[in-house]
């Protein structure tokens, strides 16, 4: 006897999710409550736990098949029967029912494990990607397995042509693949094509002088205790503060009512770089958060988001959305607003350039940074007002301390 564990509806209009890894085998003892699969949805991995002690007598799904709310994810023996499969078709064969559970496999939807710049390497080598055997995690595929295959690729195509060093465009059947995106890929899409479309975007460009703060900060480095203060941290601080001075930028932008919700406390949404593609980890109350706190939350939560492990709470509620290209370089950017807000800030890398100080040519740290609004909302003045408030406090952030005394 055994009972079938079906997909979940895990809220929020969930229709599928992704099985992302099974923490668990086929014939494996489980207790009640320990944790069997990863899925994955458009916003958040999820553990999924055994609802009782048993066995586990089947795995129904390979990673990375999609599978429906309701169908069976595994099943376990020993433990109440389920309502029995209806019954094969009367005559049929052995043969039919393994034709029949062939075709059922066939409809189980599969994409290949493979992080997004992989995917672009390979669209770009040519390189089919069913084709490429993973020797990743989990079979992931890896950017030396595409070149591997773009290699052999080739080789082989040389090798038919009885030639060397010159090869042929790839045939027809190797041109392209077809891949479906993942939940979260359209989760982003549908979000990105609403705010495109629906928000009038205008964007404000500006260089700060951050030589005040790259000092500041280098005077912290040298205390042992707390997290380590990164700029992205004294920056969020930097940014909530200007918010306060700013709370026109604090609001949320309602459709259907056309109305504006203003906000008293700062939930800033923080954009992160994931193998699974952009996420929004959201960090609250940051105008009452010291620099070291929010370093620490920041800190937690980008790691969660990395190894996959956030769920829908900590992405929910953000009131204004920062940005962060630093680490990987780039000047200016036009970022898209995260809806129902109504403004987004890009930070840019912190670079030494000649500048003229006090009518001197030096070396200066200097900051871009990329503001985007809705012009429904918000006008041009308003955000050049904006980040000058905020370049005020990126060159001198001891100012927090004086204006609290």
């Amino acid at each position: 006897m055994s009972v079938a564990f079906r997909l979940p509806d895990i809220g929020e209009g969930v229709a599928e999710a992704e099985v992302v890894r099974w923490l668990v085998a086929e014939g494996e003892e489980v207790e009640e409550n320990q944790p069997v699969i990863e899925v994955q949805t458009d916003k958040a991995v999820v553990e999924l736990p055994a609802p009782a002690a048993g066995r586990i007598a089947s795995l129904c799904w390979k990673i990375g098949d999609v599978v429906p709310v309701g169908e069976v994810l595994y099943r376990l023996a020993g433990q109440e029967e389920e309502k029995p499969d209806p019954p094969p078709t009367p005559g049929a064969s052995g043969g039919d029912e393994k034709n029949l559970r062939e075709a059922t496999g066939a409809k189980k939807r599969k994409r290949v494990l493979a992080a997004p710049s992989t995917r672009r390497l390979a669209r770009d080598l040519g390189v089919d990607l069913l084709q490429v055997e993973g020797t990743g995690v989990h079979g992931r595929v890896t950017d030396d397995d595409v070149r591997k295959a773009a290699r052999s690729n080739q080789l082989l195509s040389a090798g038919e042509d009885g030639q060397t060093g010159i090869v042929d465009a790839p045939s027809h059947a190797r041109e392209w693949v077809e891949e479906p995106l993942t939940p979260t890929r359209r989760k982003i899409a549908d979000r990105l094509l609403f705010s495109v479309t629906r928000k009038p975007h205008a964007t404000h460009f500006d260089e700060l002088a951050a030589d005040g703060l790259v000092e500041w900060r280098k005077n912290r480095l040298h205390d042992p205790e707390g997290p380590r203060l990164t700029y992205m941290a004294i920056l969020a601080k930097l940014v909530a503060v200007t918010l306060k001075h700013h709370p026109h930028f604090n609001v949320h932008f309602l459709e259907d009512e056309q109305k504006v919700r203003r906000f008293s406390s700062v939930s800033l949404g923080i954009a992160t770089d994931t193998p699974r593609g952009l996420l929004v980890p959201v960090i609250h109350q940051v105008e009452r958060k010291s620099m070291e706190r929010i370093a620490e939350e920041l800190g937690q939560l980008t790691e969660w988001a990395r190894e996959g492990k956030l769920l829908p709470k900590h992405m929910k509620g953000s009131t204004f959305t920062i940005s962060n290209a630093g680490a990987l370089g780039g000047s200016w950017a036009t970022p898209i607003i995260n809806p129902p807000e109504v403004a987004i800030l890009a930070i840019h890398p912190i670079e030494q350039k000649p500048v003229v100080r006090e009518g001197v040519l030096t070396a200066g740290w200097q900051m871009n940074v990329s503001l985007s609004f809705d012009h429904r909302v918000l006008d041009g003045a308003d955000a050049i007002r904006f980040t000058k408030t905020l370049g005020e406090y990126v060159s001198d952030p001891g100012r927090l301390v004086k204006e609290l005394v």
